[in-house]
């Protein structure tokens, strides 16, 4: 387990927690015993959890994780985001990272600052920024209280009296009625998926703490668009995330909007490796390929150098996400908007193919690398 503390915030973060704990008003005394009540209630359910879990143990993953997270932690205990859904004031916490020994791909946050993440999620994400864009997302359903207003609004407990009912539960108390049923709300605000209010609002205010970071907010999309895609089109696919945090075309279209609002340039290439053109040495010559879709070979001295200039070009291609009208193939080259793409001549051309074939079979295989995207992702 790594806590995060915010001995090392900047200037505006120190002057937006003199805000959030200050006693110079009723808000502010209303604030602090809030927080005083998520933390409360979030040390007692994962006190219980703790006992019940099996962690990581590996220092470098556990680090990996505390890195990234005290990262987003720094810039949303910064930040003030208003909330589409939650409490609209501002809250801080000092966050508690914590790793899951389990391949179930997950991640869940608990009121007051306590968020846990699935080994198996490591495993899943395709770039670091990915993962970051996970964590940015919970520490957003805890800074803008999303469990406890959903259970007040569903359950109409006070929020004041929240604790001593969560305590309750926790101590194994026989109280009947109203506890039973916010046990039932609380298992499923954390176990059984939110609202979607709820989800969106994750979205956006996650989104909004990536922008002040080095990790690119794309993640959030791509990750929700991998998500979306498998769980219409896997069979029997079941992720832990899928419970939790259910993803929509809605949710997905929403986040394209923000993102091109904020003149975030959609370039999927940069944080995942299923949207992204590499290359790699084999036995005839430099072997580009999209994702795990084979391209072509090229031949010759140059054909490694000739290969990153095309990474280049066709990374641009797929970012650009363009219409399968606007490729076209003329004599041996292939042609995006009227504008030369890739050209091929006879250090390609293996025997009895011509550089025209060559080209042709190239063109064959990106059409069909274009259309395997167009599937899988947000228009």
């Amino acid at each position: 387990m790594v806590r995060f503390t915010r001995s090392g915030l900047a200037v505006a973060a120190l002057c937006a927690a003199a805000v959030i704990f200050g006693q110079s008003s009723a808000e502010d005394e209303a604030i602090k015993r809030e927080r005083e009540n998520d933390v409360k209630l979030g040390k007692e359910y994962s006190e219980r959890l703790d006992k019940e879990l099996k962690f990581v143990e590996d220092a470098e993953k556990v680090a990996f994780v505390a890195r990234i997270g005290a990262k987003l932690a720094e810039v949303a205990n910064a930040t003030p985001v208003s909330a589409q859904y939650g409490d609209k004031r501002f809250f801080a916490f000092e966050y508690t990272f914590k790793l899951i020994d389990d391949k179930d791909v997950n991640a869940f946050s608990i009121p007051g600052g306590f968020i846990y993440v699935h080994s198996g999620l490591l495993d899943y994400v395709q770039s670091e920024d990915e993962l970051a864009a996970v964590i940015s997302h919970e520490i957003a359903h805890a800074a803008h209280r999303h469990v406890p207003t959903l259970i007040k609004e569903r359950s109409k407990i006070d929020l004041w009296t929240l604790p001593v009912v969560i305590g309750a539960l926790l101590s194994g108390s026989p109280e009947a009625g109203t506890i039973l049923f916010t046990k039932d709300l609380l298992t499923q605000a954390l176990t059984s998926g939110w609202s979607q209010l709820a989800e969106v609002d994750a979205d956006f205010a996650g989104a909004h703490y990536m922008l002040k970071t080095d990790y690119n907010p794309v993640a959030l999309l791509t990750f929700m668009e991998r998500l979306a895609y498998r769980d219409r089109n896997g069979p029997n696919f079941d992720l832990g995330i899928h419970r939790t945090h259910p993803p929509s075309k809605e949710r997905a279209r929403a986040l394209l909007r923000f993102l091109k609002e904020h003149g975030v340039p959609i370039e999927r290439s940069k944080v995942t490796t299923e949207f992204r053109v590499t290359s790699s040495i084999v036995d005839t010559g430099i072997q580009l390929k999209f994702g795990q879709r084979p391209l072509f070979v090229l031949a010759g001295d140059d054909a490694a150098a000739r290969a990153d200039e095309m990474v280049l070009a066709l990374n641009r291609f797929f970012d650009a996400t363009p219409q399968q009208f606007e490729v076209k193939l003329f004599g041996r080259k292939i042609l995006w908007n009227s504008k030369t793409l890739l050209e091929f001549d006879e250090r390609d051309a293996r025997e009895g193919v011509s550089p025209q074939a060559f080209a042709a079979e190239a063109y064959e295989k990106i059409r069909g690398a274009l259309f395997a995207l167009s599937m899988r992702i947000t228009n």
